[in-house]
């Protein structure tokens, strides 16, 4: 059996369009990617890719699910077989064993540490806020740094106090063990001194989170001059934090990238604070280290276009020479904006006018190869060596990019710029491409040797069908008669609640909430805190039950571990209804014609904007809410018909009119008219 550990770090490589192209034609539309279905036959299009939230659905025949299912229904691949295929191809070392005791302790060990991390984090903020020291200092940099007190609680900001040891004993007074507070990175242990102390000392904190927006390490900042002390200083790794994994702001930016299908990149965790609060939210930062291959593959989840704004000194420029070849490679296209000497992003923008900046970095973004290729051009000037070697090395960078008509274009700019025939070029390009192929040939092989040599492989047939009952793997659904979905009197609200929390769930919303002293008030929540608790306090149920199974785990994850589930705990879910269903309301097969706007003037409101969610969600609410009104308000009238006992009657004439009280103000709530 292939460990958990094992299948997220494989569901969280797996790029879906990636994996269904090598079998499936997909063309972009809008965010997603469309194809004929590879399930049954069809002329138009209707099988539907979302690269974003990793599933595809096909809205002719209703098959869906991840890249797993695909394979388990195209390739007809078991689970287990599907993962692996999936772990080779990228290159995921998979142990296939059962878990042992210690390792389930391990997985037990994971959880505290991010509970430890969690409560680190709340205890940094609480000190910015509501120390003395953390205000004085932590706070007016902040504030000199034109933060907003909004931001800087939206980013979680905080400070660690001068001392050397106060939060470890306060997290200790908490119930926090010395083993986990080390193992978390935030205590450093000096057995032979017999001496423990804060790893964050008088800094100010930028916690680190996972895409699903919880704390897994931190960046403290030093704001002293001191030479003797390291301006930054990070977490160690981790059992939860891998530095070179993780892209600083992604938790806050993932939506808007795939909304603008475009991502900006800059390096410094305060460039990418800045410029999220000045209205640039697709923004992330890689934390001052060079780029890495998995955090280009996070950034491809989203979206294949980059924008990298680093600063214009020479630093700035090496760092952005550095990760050209590696978003090349990846396929991703990609521009520089590099700014004036002395200024970063966060500088620069807080220069400039939130609107001008916004249009600088549009306006300024060159192509990145056409940049280097004149930078370069530039150093050589006149020195026929250096002219050589610039050419080799655009050569190179030319040669990663997957699209060979891409390449071909390049090439012909190039050829302009360097006054160089276009022939030429492309003789020295296929010359690179041909010693970069047999490299890589000579590298397969000896990795085949090395394989050959190697004892504690699983068999072929290690996985076999008797292991496969259906407890721990998906199994490829049997043909059978098909069998129509049984219907419910509620299903369209119970619906729409269900997809408003799968799609918006961890956005927030801003509602007016009603005191018991009547008095009404703004309150922001979490769209899927205020769903769960709405229903759960009114006691509301779901007829159909893959609907209330779905509205369960949101309530079982609020309360007992609160945060909000991963959507991969249902479109990777067992119950294959579970996972058509969530599949079908998480893609939006439908897009709204550019010539509604260009020539009819109609425009459509964006569905994530605040103020539409605010009323959707309101309004979702009430007509459920109304709708069981209804049928409590029909089943006291069929009471009544049948009763004939006085008291009872008086009784449920009383629960009856209550009822339509109720009802009254919730259809005003909806402007809605009730007709007898």
């Amino acid at each position: 059996m292939i460990k958990q550990e094992d299948i997220s770090k494989i569901l969280d490589a797996t790029e879906i369009v990636d994996v269904i192209n090598a079998f499936v034609p997909l063309k972009k539309r809008g965010v997603n990617y469309i194809g004929n279905c590879p399930f049954h036959n069809e002329k138009t299009p209707s099988f539907t890719v979302s690269p974003s939230k990793g599933i595809f659905k096909c809205f002719g025949c209703g098959e869906a699910g991840n890249a797993v299912n695909f394979l388990i229904k195209h390739e007809h691949y078991t689970y287990p077989e599907a993962l692996r295929f999936l772990a080779n191809k990228y290159g995921i070392e998979i142990q296939e064993e059962e878990l042992t005791d210690d390792q389930k302790t391990l997985q037990d060990e994971k959880e505290g540490l991010f509970h430890v991390t969690d409560f680190a984090q709340k205890y940094f903020a609480d000190v910015l806020f509501n120390d003395q020291e953390g205000r004085n200092i932590g706070l007016s940099y902040f504030l000199e740094r034109e933060l907003t007190e909004e931001t800087i609680r939206r980013w979680g900001l905080g400070y660690s106090k001068d001392k050397w040891s106060e939060f470890t004993e306060y997290a200790k007074k908490n119930g926090y063990t010395d083993e986990v507070l080390i193992k978390a990175g935030l205590t450093v242990s000096k057995e032979e001194q017999h001496v423990q102390y804060d790893r964050f000392r008088s800094r100010i904190m930028f916690p680190i989170y996972n895409i699903g927006g919880r704390p897994l390490g931190f960046t403290g900042r030093v704001l002293s001059s001191e030479k003797t002390k390291a301006k930054y200083v990070n977490s160690p790794e981790t059992d939860i934090y891998s530095k070179s994994k993780v892209l600083f702001g992604l938790h806050l930016a993932k939506n808007a990238i795939v909304r603008q299908d475009h991502c900006y990149l800059v390096e410094g965790n305060m460039d990418a604070v800045m410029l999220s609060q000045n209205d640039v939210e697709n923004v992330v930062a890689s934390s001052g280290t060079a780029l890495t291959i998995e955090q280009i593959r996070l950034i491809k989840r989203y979206t294949k276009n980059v924008t990298i704004l680093y600063d214009g000194d020479s630093a700035g420029i090496k760092a952005a020479f550095r990760a050209i070849d590696l978003f090349l490679e990846n396929g991703l296209n990609v521009k520089i904006v590099l700014f004036p000497d002395g200024e970063d992003p966060d500088s620069y923008c807080r220069k400039l006018p939130q609107e001008d900046f916004k249009t600088y970095i549009r306006n300024e973004a060159k192509n990145f190869i056409l940049f280097k290729t004149n930078l370069l051009l530039e150093e050589a000037k006149d020195d026929p060596f250096k002219r050589s070697a610039l050419i080799k090395e655009i050569l190179n960078t030319i040669s990663l990019i997957p699209d060979n008509i891409e390449k071909a274009a390049y090439v012909q700019q190039c050829s302009s710029i360097l006054n160089m025939k276009e022939e030429l070029l492309n003789n020295e390009l296929n010359k690179v491409l041909r010693e970069r192929y047999f490299k890589q040939k000579k590298e397969e092989k000896d990795k085949e040797k090395r394989e050959d040599l190697r004892t504690d492989l699983p068999p072929d047939d290690f996985f076999n069908p008797k292991d496969d009952d259906g407890s721990n793997f998906i199994s490829t659904p049997k043909a059978e008669k098909q069998i129509l979905p049984e219907t419910f009197p509620d299903e369209a609200q119970e619906r729409k609640i269900i997809a408003i929390l799968l799609n918006y769930g961890d956005k927030e919303t801003t509602q007016t909430i009603v005191s018991e002293s009547e008095e009404k008030k703004e309150e922001t929540y979490l769209v899927a805190a205020y769903l769960v608790g709405d229903i759960s306090t009114d006691q509301i149920s779901f007829d159909n039950p893959i609907y209330q199974k779905i509205f369960d785990i949101y309530k079982d994850y609020l309360i007992e571990k609160e945060e909000i589930p991963d959507l991969n705990i249902f479109t990777n879910n067992q119950d294959k209804e579970v996972q058509n269903l969530v599949t079908t309301l998480l893609i939006n097969n439908y897009c709204v014609s550019e010539l509604w706007e260009s020539r009819w003037k109609i425009t459509i409101p964006d569905p994530e904007c605040l103020e539409r969610l605010n009323v959707d969600l309101k309004d979702s609410l009430l007509s459920l809410k109304l709708h069981k009104l209804e049928k409590k308000i029909n089943i006291v009238k069929e009471k009544l018909r049948t009763e004939t006992d006085l008291d009872n009657q008086l009784i449920l004439l009383s629960e009856q009119k209550t009822l339509d009280k109720i009802k009254q103000i919730i259809s005003n709530e909806l402007h809605r008219i009730i007709t007898k």
